[in-house]
């Protein structure tokens, strides 16, 4: 407990705090670039588009975040009654799942939301949540995202994957990304 003193958060606070922090800050950023890379190998004209215009590194990692988030779902629970457009009840008290990765690809929000476009115009995604739950680390997320996914198509693109076709995914529901992403790449490709 916090003490009420001082205002210092206690050793357990702290512990779950810095946890938290890496975390949220670290296997999140690591699964939007494996996931990504992965969606640009599994769509190549994509990948080639990037490796042609580096320059749309910006708009593939908000593309990137809305296509294969990084977080799927994530829980609410209700602090009033409300109900929602449809008419369905959420009584004051309720958990409410929410699932982020099926809200980016809602097809009354983005035409054609199963379909991988580096250069998708008003993409908006809610990987990084919103409102207070917004993300504290979601602009560093997407700094890094940007520096890599430049990089990489600059330096590397020849870059290919070893099997797009089967990768082997954490067995997690929340969390989104691979084990492991097997790559290779020819130096002579300039």
């Amino acid at each position: 407990m916090r003490d009420e003193h001082d205002g210092r958060l206690s050793h357990d606070e702290l512990a779950a705090n810095i946890g938290l922090l890496f975390g949220a800050g670290h296997e999140t950023t690591t699964h939007l670039i494996g996931n990504g890379l992965l969606a640009l190998h599994r769509h190549k004209d994509q990948w080639e588009r990037l490796v042609a215009e580096p320059a749309l590194a910006e708009s593939t990692v908000e593309e990137l975040l809305r296509f294969d988030s990084s977080v799927q779902l994530t829980s609410r629970k209700a602090l009033e009654d409300v109900t929602l457009p449809d008419g369905t009840p959420i009584r004051r008290g309720e958990a409410v799942m929410c699932l982020l990765g099926a809200a980016n690809r809602d097809p009354a929000v983005y035409p054609d939301p199963d379909r991988l476009d580096i250069a998708r115009n008003g993409v908006r995604a809610i990987s990084f949540g919103g409102g207070i739950h917004h993300c504290l680390g979601a602009q560093l997320a997407r700094i890094e995202g940007e520096i890599v996914f430049r990089r990489l198509a600059e330096r590397l693109p020849g870059l290919t994957l070893e099997d797009t076709e089967h990768p082997t995914w954490k067995p997690t529901i929340t969390l989104r990304g691979l084990i492991r992403l097997p790559a290779r790449w020819d130096q002579q490709v300039a």
